[in-house]
């Protein structure tokens, strides 16, 4: 009886230590997958923004914007932290002195371009549709007054700094941008009319002129 109960316990134990060993193995494996996606997960994720960088580039003392052709402002000048860049489809990169002038470029173009604005703080750029944008009282080259910010921690900084400074939407940017390339279509449409009377009213003066002559001449 001993000896069948002492059996019964041997068995027992190697039948639970064979189940440990495999909830180890189970465990290790779950272990070891988990890692193997953390580390391709982060893989991904330099190389995505190695990608965005290695496409970036610096403007020059030189550089001129794009739509407006004002100068653009370098990294280390004040007004360079609103200096903004567009990536086209082929790669290549052109350069704003204002974020307005970008998203009016794109309309007068027909085209998307892939957006950066510079973090109002480090100057490193950011994609725009990713900034926290802030509307505030501060002077940019074209005067459309907007900061922009890699997180919401540093616009609140910013704001508490800045009477009547507020968090806006991309969306709010577009809109007086677009009002403004309204307008300035418009004057030149209006310009253009005008020129076009000046040259009628030239022609006619001319055409007067020319038959004053030709019935002095007859006489």
């Amino acid at each position: 009886m001993k000896k069948q109960l002492a059996l019964t316990v041997v068995i027992a134990a190697a039948l639970l230590g064979a189940c440990g060993q495999e909830d180890n193995k189970t465990t290790g494996k779950s272990t070891t997958s988990e890692s193997i996606s953390t580390k391709q997960s982060t893989a991904n994720s330099e190389t995505t923004t190695n990608a965005v960088e290695d496409h970036l580039h610096e403007p020059t003392k030189d550089t001129v914007c794009e739509f407006c052709n004002m100068k653009v402002y370098e990294m280390d000048h004040e007004m360079g932290a609103f200096s903004a860049q567009g990536i086209k489809e082929d790669g290549s990169g052109i350069f704003f002195d204002d974020v307005g002038c970008m998203l009016n470029q794109e309309r007068k173009d027909g085209l998307e371009l892939e957006k950066f604005v510079r973090d109002n703080n480090s100057k490193d750029w950011l994609k725009l549709e990713d900034a926290v944008i802030v509307k505030a009282d501060i002077k940019t080259p074209m005067n459309y007054g907007y900061a922009y910010f890699k997180d919401q921690e540093s616009a609140d900084i910013f704001i508490a700094g800045n009477d009547s400074s507020k968090v806006v939407a991309l969306s709010d940017v577009d809109k007086v941008s677009n009002d403004r390339y309204k307008k300035m279509k418009d004057r030149h449409s209006s310009e253009s009319k005008n020129m076009d009377m000046d040259m009628d009213s030239e022609s006619g003066d001319s055409e007067s002129m020319d038959m004053d002559m030709k019935s002095e001449d007859s006489h």
